[in-house]
Parts: C-alpha cells; structure tokens; sequence
C-alpha cells in the first residue's frame, strides 16, 4: 500500500530500476508509455499532444495554449489516480510535485556520474561519444525546464526527494533492494487518513481536467484546490453561461459532494 515516484537523469537506470521494483512487489508500472495509452483513450487529440511535448520545456505560447493546458490537467489526474489505488511505481512527469502532501509515497530521485551514463546511451542508444553527450544534456535540460515551468520546482533540489541516490556507486540490484525495504516500511504510513486525502486530490485533480479539456469554457487561471476536503474551483470567467457549465461538470465529476466556487468575471 505505498507508491513510489522516480525522478532520474537520463541513463541513470530510472526506467529498468522502477520496473524491477514493480516486478518484485507486485506494483503497477507506470511511465510514458502507459500514460500515452491512457491519453489516446481519451481522445486521438490528447495522445498526440502528449508524443508532442511530454517532458518537454514548454514554449510561452504552449504554457497558455488551451490544449497544452489540458493535456497538463490529464497527466496529473491520471498520475494521482493511480496513486489513490496504491501499490504503483511512477516514473517522472512530475510525480514527486504531485505527491509530496502524501505521507506514503517515496519519492526518489537517480543519479549518476556523466561517465557511467554516457555508456549507457552509447550502448543503449547506438550513438557516437558527442551525440550521446549532446542528447544527455537536451534530456535533462527539457525535464529540468518542464518542472520549473509547470511547478517551480528546481528539479536538482535534493529537498523535494525522501531519497537520492547515485547508480554510479550502487549496482541496480542494490538500489532495487534498498527501494523494496523502504516501500515495505512506508506500507505503515498509510492510514485511512492518508488514503482518504489522496483520494480527495485525485477527485480535485479529475475535477480541474474534466473542465480544462472542455471548448466550451476558456479560464487560463483555472485552479482547484482542497481546503480540507472540499474542492475549491477558482478562476476568471468571461460570461455566466461558462459558469453555469463549470457548476454543472463539478456536479457531474463529485455528484452531491460540496464544491466551493470562487470564479471572478472578467471586468
């Protein structure tokens, strides 16, 4: 009953060291690719987007681009929905901003000299010494700048991790070892109290997709928020009937659970 998020440099072994540890306990697995599947479920549109620009630095124009936006509302919510069902290794995109109110989550970061993770994508990659150079750093500069742009978070910043650990010093099997004993001692953080409150941030997180990803409403400051366990849905809206429509889909998402509104029409 814990979740582990893995945010890694390039050919630090994130991907393989996740998939070990999902392996091991049983875990879900999930990183790009099953999100791409889930994204094309919801819609030709929203898979393509996500090919586009996942962990990609966003442009000006694409951090206030409806689609762009939307797209960033469905990977959070499907990011924190499988979380609330436990029991998942989640790679990058953010998990560890998305999860750090959420006392049973073991948020990781990987590391690793240049040397080692250069031979790793030279042999993984099948690339000369300076392309493999050249692409290590445009990988993590483009995560870097994506967490800042859409968090504010420094990536590098050892403060948002509960580990951080380097695979140039420690083997594979050793950082799955030591990941398995960790997540089997959080098991005891996760009271129903922690699980009722992540369940709530994926209901808020559902909540602020269902209304990003509709035409029909434009609120480049759409935020929603918890205060407890309420959702708060605050923003400027243009006309009454884009508030009437944000009612309605918060009724349809929560049903009869109270929702506060705190929308401002534009002046």
């Amino acid at each position: 009953m814990a979740i582990l998020t893995i945010s890694r440099e390039y050919g630090s072994g994130g991907r393989d060291i996740g998939r070990r540890v999902a392996s091991r306990l049983g875990y879900e697995f999930v990183d790009k690719e099953r999100l791409f599947r889930d994204l094309d479920a919801k819609g030709a549109r929203w898979g393509r987007v996500a090919r586009e620009v996942d962990e990609v630095c966003p442009t000006l124009w694409e951090r206030h681009d409806w689609q762009y936006r939307g797209y960033v509302a469905q990977l959070e919510a499907l990011i924190l929905e499988y979380a609330a069902a436990d029991r998942v290794v989640i790679i990058g995109r953010g998990g560890f901003v998305l999860l750090k109110e959420v006392p049973h989550a073991l948020r990781v970061r990987l590391i690793a000299p240049l040397e080692v993770r250069l031979e790793t994508i030279i042999v993984r990659e099948s690339l000369s010494r300076e392309a493999a150079e050249r692409l290590i750093a445009q990988v993590d500069n483009e995560r870097a700048c994506y967490l800042k742009a859409t968090y504010g978070v420094d990536w590098a910043a050892d403060e948002h991790y509960d580990l951080v650990l380097n695979t140039g010093h420690l083997s594979y099997d050793e950082v799955v070892d030591l990941l398995v004993r960790e997540l089997e001692a959080r098991e005891a953080l996760a009271t129903p109290e922690a699980k009722a409150h992540l369940a709530d941030l994926a209901l808020a997180a559902r909540l602020k997709a269902r209304i990003a990803t509709d035409p029909r409403v434009l609120i480049p400051t759409l935020e929603v928020r918890l205060e407890g366990s309420t959702p708060v849905v605050s923003g400027i809206i243009h006309t009454p009937r884009e508030e009437q429509l944000v009612r309605e889909m918060a009724r349809e998402v929560v049903g009869a659970r109270p929702v506060r509104f705190e929308l401002h029409h534009r002046l």
